[in-house]
């Protein structure tokens, strides 16, 4: 029954940053990997400039069919924001991307190989690059003492998991305004 390429969904909150979105958005366009859906949810109020600004940016995507956008009646968080796209996706695995980041082009194909490839690990997180550094984790299995001690640090960028498996413990906690990585990585290790 899978199919051998499994959908990818990208959920990317946005938050007055509109500047950065198409960045953000064309880094999964450019992706190795084909079968992406990219979920764009606007958190930002709708009577503000910043919604209407990212409303504009977004309007140069409104014939790729490989992108949703989603406006929220209100201001709610990231998590929020992370929680609707995952409610909208339609892919068998998600992924997060923040709109003031980008992927490496083969950042998703890299993943859902390893995924593919090791069906005893329902998630795989990867490393990152901040102004220049390259970060390798090398954590596997239950990562929660090291989350909760800051020994292991995932961002929420390098997150990839079974979509079923992100909504079977909670999805994101929406009463947290930082840290919501930490939070959701706890629930998914319980």
């Amino acid at each position: 029954k899978m199919n051998s390429m499994p959908k990818v969904s990208v959920i990317i909150p946005t938050y007055k940053r509109s500047e950065m979105l198409c960045r953000a958005i064309d880094s999964v366009l450019n992706q190795t990997y084909p079968n992406i859906e990219i979920i764009v949810v606007d958190d930002n109020n709708p009577d503000t400039e910043w919604r209407s600004l990212t409303s504009n940016r977004m309007s140069s995507y409104v014939y790729n069919e490989k992108i949703r956008y989603i406006c929220h009646q209100s201001n709610r968080n990231g998590s929020a924001a992370r929680n609707t796209g995952l409610k909208e996706a339609t892919g068998d695995i998600i992924t997060f991307l923040d709109d003031d980041d980008v992927y490496l082009h083969n950042k998703v194909e890299i993943q859902v190989n390893y995924l593919l490839s090791h069906p005893e690990y329902r998630a795989v997180y990867c490393g990152w690059i901040v102004k220049g550094n390259h970060i390798i984790p090398m954590g596997e299995g239950d990562l929660s003492y090291g989350t909760l001690s800051g020994t292991d640090l995932i961002i929420t960028n390098s997150i990839m998991m079974w979509r079923e498996d992100a909504i079977s413990c909670g999805g994101w906690d929406e009463s947290l305004t930082r840290h919501q990585e930490a939070a959701f990585l706890l629930n998914y290790f319980k």
